[in-house]
Parts: C-alpha cells; sequence; structure tokens
C-alpha cells in the first residue's frame, strides 16, 4: 500500500476512536449524576431550645416536594423520576410523584405515603414459528434387484 493511503487510515481510526471516547465519556458522566442530587434535603439537625414548649403545635408540618420525591424514591425502590405534582388523594391533599416506568406514588403533605400504584408488566412474546412437519412415510422400493412375484406357484 501506499504511504498516504495508510496515513489517511490512522487519521481517520484515530478520529474515530476519539469520538467514540468522547462519547463513552460523556455518557458515563450523565449516568453517574445521582438521580435524587436535585432532591438533596438538609440534614443538619437544628440546635434545641432551652424554653420548653407549652402546648404543641397544632400546625401539620409540611414537607417539600423533592423530600416527598425522596420519600417515594425509598419506598418503590427507583431514583428515576420522572415528574412531581400536587395532587388530591381520597380528599386529602398530595404530592403525586410519577416515575419514569409509570409507577405513582402519593405522598401526603405531612410525608405520609398514601398509594402506591405499580406499573404493569408488560411482557412481548413473540409468535412461535411454524415448525415443518415432514408427513411423508418412508416406503421402500424395491430396484429391480429383489425379484417379488406374487403369481408364483408353490408346492405344497
Amino acid at each position: 500500500m501506499r504511504k498516504s493511503t495508510i496515513f489517511i487510515s490512522t487519521v481517520l481510526t484515530t478520529f474515530a476512536l476519539v469520538i467514540l471516547y468522547g462519547v463513552v465519556s460523556a455518557y458515563q458522566n450523565i449516568s453517574n449524576v445521582p438521580q435524587a442530587s436535585a432532591l438533596s434535603v438538609d440534614t443538619t439537625t437544628p440546635e434545641p431550645t432551652t424554653e420548653p414548649t407549652i402546648e404543641p403545635t397544632a400546625a401539620p408540618t409540611s414537607i417539600t416536594p423533592e423530600q416527598a420525591a425522596q420519600k417515594a424514591a425509598q419506598v418503590v425502590g427507583n431514583t428515576n423520576l420522572l415528574s412531581a405534582e400536587s395532587s388530591n388523594i381520597n380528599g386529602v391533599d398530595a404530592y403525586k410523584i410519577t416515575f419514569t416506568n409509570n409507577d405513582v406514588v402519593y405522598v401526603g403533605l405531612d410525608g405520609q405515603i398514601l398509594g402506591v400504584q405499580i406499573a404493569p408488566v408488560v411482557i412481548n412474546v413473540a409468535p412461535l414459528a411454524p415448525t415443518k412437519h415432514n408427513n411423508n412415510t418412508s416406503t421402500s422400493t424395491s430396484t429391480g434387484s429383489e425379484s417379488h412375484d406374487d403369481n408364483s406357484e408353490h408346492d405344497d
């Protein structure tokens, strides 16, 4: 081969490998990002107060949609969140957390899990290929080396 053909082939191969490496690296960077990173919760504990409270507050604690999504992810074991929206289930205000596999979890504003709807598993089965059956029965044919005469006379 000529040197110019080998050089062009080497350059094109190197270029293709560099592009492939870039695509794979970008995909790994995207897939390594934690799915719930936008849903992070502040885990710092508040300092205890020295003043005793006389009566507990009657106001219900309200959670954010991010906190509701984290609770829902823990319940179904899936971090691929599709949406978190306000909803109403059985007359109770809640967050409707939907996942990419169509699982739905309803989380009350107080953090209670109100309902879980697991998406049905759909299995597509291809029909079996028709089998070919050989319906021909094997029959023996005489080739002429054997002679069989039904009209032969038998000596009794």
